[in-house]
């Protein structure tokens, strides 16, 4: 009988462990994220984004500006937006972790001065990540 006790008590052990390890924990909590990156208090840019199990499943812009001229609203800026798009495309779908690391000065986005930079929006998305969630995901009825 002891040694029935005893096996029962390693399988449950055993089962525990692989159970912890089969699926890993996201670093963040699922929900919907805002983050700013404001310069000599202008917000220049705002991003919304959600995550699901650390994957950013959305993201867009909340605000684009630079000297005073908005980047999403204004035709001649506009026209000049398109690597800050493409950003977002390429780092949706992907986890927040691979991405951010990558982040500083794409070729995809316009130089020219200290304008809106990729580096810019990393900041964003981290000082989202670092306020946390400010919305949960909706709960499914069931």
């Amino acid at each position: 009988m002891k040694k029935f006790l005893l096996a029962l008590m390693l399988v449950g052990a055993v089962s525990a462990v692989a159970a912890t390890k089969s699926a890993p924990k996201s670093q963040y909590p699922d929900g919907t994220y805002r983050g700013l990156y404001i310069s000599k208090q202008d917000t220049e840019v705002e991003v919304q984004f959600d995550l699901k199990d650390d994957v950013i499943t959305k993201i867009t812009y909340r605000a684009l500006h630079y000297k005073g001229h908005d980047w999403l609203k204004e035709d001649e800026y506009v026209a000049k937006n398109e690597g800050y798009m493409k950003l977002l495309e390429r780092i949706t779908n992907k986890k927040i972790q691979d991405v951010m690391p990558t982040m500083y000065n794409s070729e995809e986005i316009e130089k020219g001065g200290a304008t809106v930079r990729e580096m810019k929006v990393r900041s964003a998305l981290q000082y989202g990540l670092n306020l946390g969630p400010f919305r949960l995901p909706k709960k499914e009825a069931k």
